[in-house]
């Protein structure tokens, strides 16, 4: 029998530490960014794939996307980028990807090197987290208060490289609806933090795969794509999480100096990497006729959940553990007592049927474990309020409700 683990290339990635449970099948999913179920209007995506294939063709399906992907979604989004998050981007330094994982994986292959430093929030999305991770690159996490990184502490840890004679790759943040914290950016932090990255000629990644899901609260200021003229900002985004996580839809936006300059991302090699061109088509059709009025369910959806999980966490929680109340996204971040192992509790939690996040999925330490993140975009607000009393009974047994 052929020992094929012996056959395995030498360039897999990197193994990344994950808490046993991670990977259960639950009822009460607290642990992943769904789309909302609700919002899916099977007829509509009918009606927009057969508007797709009827305005480009099957001639369109028998060959390779064009480069960058979709034509009409990319003008489509160079549109709502210069109406909703005030920037101006070409359609052709737009290019659509498999989600915005997609478009992330293209800027990781093309500029990590293992070992190089890439700062990010003191909690970071898992996801990109781990694809660094898997490179062998070097996640820094700088400080951060409610209102996102400390200008000062990602100049302190730039100047140190240097001293180091050693260069960080990107300042990587989401400045939206934070994934796992929730804050948004204020203006004044954005333009200090362009401060700091153009001192030090780092470029800044900025991920707005959220910057839809605004529920309440005050406006969203400009994303730091359009604050400066030349500013050295990539851009990275996606219809997934609005539209469908089966659809895999995201797209990049590079300044054009990045575009001519990166072999990954170039004519010739951005069909490897782009969507499904039929459900670029749909994403299309529909974006262009149902846009605002798809958001708005969204927007309703998510409220009624995150309400239900904020009164499930007041009723069930005890005072003295702090949580999260964001003004938008699909996640609530809390923090238990010190002492509190949220990581080896995960797959017991499991046994009950509920999921969530450790604290240390989000960091490359994977410390902090007295923390943790619920999502509330999947599950009814009855199955959220019965889910977190679950919960809550768990961690009361496991001594985390100790004061």
């Amino acid at each position: 029998m052929v020992d094929y683990a012996r056959l395995f290339s030498r360039n897999l990635p990197r193994a990344v530490a994950t808490p046993e449970g991670a990977s259960a099948q639950v009822k009460y999913i607290f642990s992943i960014t769904n789309a909302v179920p609700e919002v899916i209007d099977a007829s509509e995506y009918l009606s927009a794939i057969r508007a797709g294939l009827d305005a480009d063709g099957a001639a369109s399906l028998a060959g390779y996307p064009p480069p960058g992907g979709h034509v009409g979604l990319r003008e489509l989004i160079a549109g709502r980028l210069a109406s909703n998050r005030g920037f101006n981007a070409a359609p052709e330094d737009v290019f659509i990807a498999d989600g915005a994982g997609g478009a992330i994986t293209i800027l990781l292959d093309a500029f990590i090197n293992p070992g190089d430093p890439v700062l990010v929030e003191e909690f970071t999305y898992m996801g990109s987290l781990r694809m660094m991770l898997e490179r062998g690159a070097e996640p820094i996490h700088v400080p951060s208060d409610d209102d996102g990184m400390l200008p000062d502490a990602v100049a302190d840890i730039l100047q140190s490289l240097d001293n180091d004679g050693r260069r960080a790759k990107f300042i990587w943040t989401i400045p939206v609806f934070q994934n796992p914290l929730g804050y948004t950016m204020p203006a004044g932090r954005r333009n200090a933090l362009l401060d700091v990255a153009e001192r030090f000629e780092v470029p800044i990644l900025e991920n707005e795969s959220y910057a839809d899901f605004r529920i309440d609260g005050e406006p969203l200021p400009p994303a730091l794509s359009g604050l400066r003229d030349n500013a050295d900002v990539m851009y990275v985004s996606s219809f997934t999480k609005l539209l469908g996580c089966g659809l895999r839809v995201g797209f990049g936006v590079l300044p054009p100096a990045v575009t001519a300059a990166l072999p990954r991302a170039n004519a010739e090699n951005l069909p490897r990497r782009n969507a499904s061109h039929l459900a670029t088509m749909l994403v299309y059709e529909y974006m262009r006729d149902h846009a605002a009025e798809h958001i708005e369910a969204v927007r309703r959806a998510l409220q009624v959940r995150r309400d239900a999980m904020l009164e499930a966490l007041s009723a069930n929680f005890p005072a003295f553990c702090e949580w999260t109340e964001p003004h938008g996204g699909m996640m609530i971040f809390v923090r238990l007592p010190e002492g509190a192992d949220t990581w080896a509790t995960l797959a017991k939690a499991t046994t009950r049927d509920v999921k969530y996040n450790p604290g240390g999925m989000f960091r490359a330490d994977r410390g902090r474990n007295n923390h943790f993140r619920l999502t509330y975009s999947h599950n009814t607000p009855d199955e959220i309020r019965e889910g977190i009393g679950r919960l809550a009974e768990l961690f009361r047994e496991e001594g985390y409700f100790e004061g």
